[in-house]
């Protein structure tokens, strides 16, 4: 029994270091999984990376190609022209006091108002008659 018992010792431990063995390879094949899986990762990430930087984006709206120098001369002629309404905007204004000042010396005007009156050979003797 005791070349049994070995036999038997000696197939456990045969059996035993075939199972650390095949641990040692699945764990050593689990890591090199692990490590390729993740350089292929990086890979895949180094890969879309490139592929966006390469890409031309469009824009939300579309730049307009304007000249930027009839712009400036659109401004300056808007400018020129608020400029000259602004001034005959400001003789209107003189021309408008200048017709009310003349009105209110016509309102005031006494002796206009007298000979726009018409006069008649009588009127002009009661004139005559209520000044003595």
């Amino acid at each position: 029994m005791d070349s049994e018992d070995i036999t038997l010792e000696e197939k456990c431990e045969n059996l035993m270091n075939v199972v650390v063995e095949s641990r040692k390879r699945f764990g050593k094949m689990c890591v090199e999984y692990e490590q390729k899986s993740s350089l292929m990762e990086n890979k895949m990430l180094n890969l879309q990376l490139e592929t966006l930087s390469n890409l031309r984006f469009k824009p939300m709206s579309k730049i307009l190609n304007i000249d930027v120098d009839i712009m400036k001369k659109e401004v300056d002629n808007f400018a020129a022209d608020i400029l000259e309404r602004q001034t005959r905007i400001e003789n209107l204004k003189k021309n408008v006091r200048n017709a009310q000042h003349i009105v209110v010396q016509l309102k005031e005007d006494k002796i206009d108002k007298k000979l726009r009156k018409p006069l008649t050979a009588e009127e002009m003797l009661a004139v005559a008659k209520s000044t003595k």
